[in-house]
């Protein structure tokens, strides 16, 4: 049989022993929940990541396809004008300003007064008071999505500013229709908003038919 002091000994080493595995279980538990915890912030942030990329590219395309009817529908508006079935260009607003009725979405620059979609780039502010909807003259509309697909839940916008301007009264002149003489050049803005109103993207381009 064991001495009491034998026994003493035992007993406070098996409390040891068993303090030390207590010890590391916690530790192999708190290992694991962190394991876990980063694990999980890793996949949400991948998915945070890839949702902003989808929104980008839904923006881009929108303000994409809104530029290229930008350029269409002005296209059209100078053929017309220039056989005298369009007054669209037959008349700009003041400078720093934008125009109303057949005019709206034209715009004219001048010095010390920001353009008109600088706006755009804040997302706070409403986007419907500047420029005008894609499809306004042309008619073009956004392709319809099949159920569950991505897309701009907003229509695009843009807004036109002429860069260049020819003498009064020669806006559409016959030197235009046969190629003499000046040409306009505008500078159009379009903004395109993702599924999340605050993810948008501006693109630009100038034409000069």
């Amino acid at each position: 049989m064991l001495s009491g002091a034998a026994a003493l000994c035992l007993l406070r080493r098996n409390r040891a022993e068993g303090s030390t595995t207590l010890l590391l279980t916690a530790t192999m538990l708190l290992l694991v929940a962190a394991t876990t915890l980063a694990g999980l912030q890793f996949l949400l942030a991948s998915r945070q990541v890839t949702t902003y990329q989808l929104e980008q590219e839904i923006a881009f395309r929108a303000a994409e396809t809104a530029l290229l009817d930008a350029e269409a529908e002005l296209m059209a508006a100078l053929r017309n004008g220039a056989s005298g079935v369009d007054s669209r260009l037959a008349a700009w607003p003041l400078p720093g300003r934008c125009g109303a009725g057949a005019q709206r979405g034209l715009c004219r620059p001048a010095a010390n007064i920001q353009p008109p979609w600088v706006d755009w780039l804040d997302s706070r502010r409403p986007d419907a008071a500047i420029g005008i909807a894609m499809g306004t003259f042309s008619g073009a509309t956004l392709p319809a999505l099949p159920a569950g697909a991505a897309g701009a839940g907003a229509m695009p916008r843009y807004v036109v500013e002429l860069l260049h301007e020819r003498p009064p009264g020669e806006w559409l002149g016959s030197d235009y229709a046969s190629g003499k003489g000046p040409r306009l050049r505008f500078r159009i803005t379009a903004l395109g908003i993702g599924r999340d109103a605050a993810v948008r993207s501006l693109l630009q381009s100038e034409l000069q038919p």
